[in-house]
């Protein structure tokens, strides 16, 4: 009989204890703090004509392989390939006329075309990147 209060009372507690706790949950000013991570907030406020697009920011132009041989002499190219910039939130009076430029360092010779950033051994010698609009014309670096 002693068993039966005693389990009667320990309910009676874990009721009374779940219901405590159910009214801190529902009491919004209760704070649990979690440690586990960062987040990073990155941004700029810019007074300019557009905005780069963020899957625009970044990238990474793979120019897969080229045969030296192709490159034999003074203006031989390798095969085009394309690569998107896109713009948003552009002020209709300037959008007509947006421009790019790219920043390096130019190849001796020629200052439209970029000089690679190798200074590995064997790397390609003479060799330089050429950015071109959508029409094949040069883009002044």
């Amino acid at each position: 009989m002693k068993l039966k209060h005693v389990g009667i009372i320990v309910v009676s507690v874990l009721a009374m204890s779940s219901a405590a706790v159910s009214a801190a949950e529902g009491d919004e000013s209760v704070t649990t703090t979690v440690n586990g991570g960062v987040i990073h907030f990155k941004g700029e406020v810019v007074n300019a004509a557009c905005a780069i697009d963020s899957e625009s920011m970044n990238q990474t132009v793979e120019l897969g392989q080229v045969r030296s041989s192709r490159l034999a002499k003074a203006g031989d190219l390798s095969s085009a390939v394309g690569f998107n910039i896109k713009l948003n939130d552009c002020d209709t009076n300037v959008s007509s006329n947006a421009a790019v430029a790219f920043l390096g360092t130019t190849v001796t010779s020629n200052d439209d075309t970029l000089a690679l950033q190798s200074s590995a051994a064997g790397s390609a010698q003479n060799v330089g990147i050429q950015i071109l609009d959508r029409t094949g014309g040069g883009i002044s670096t």
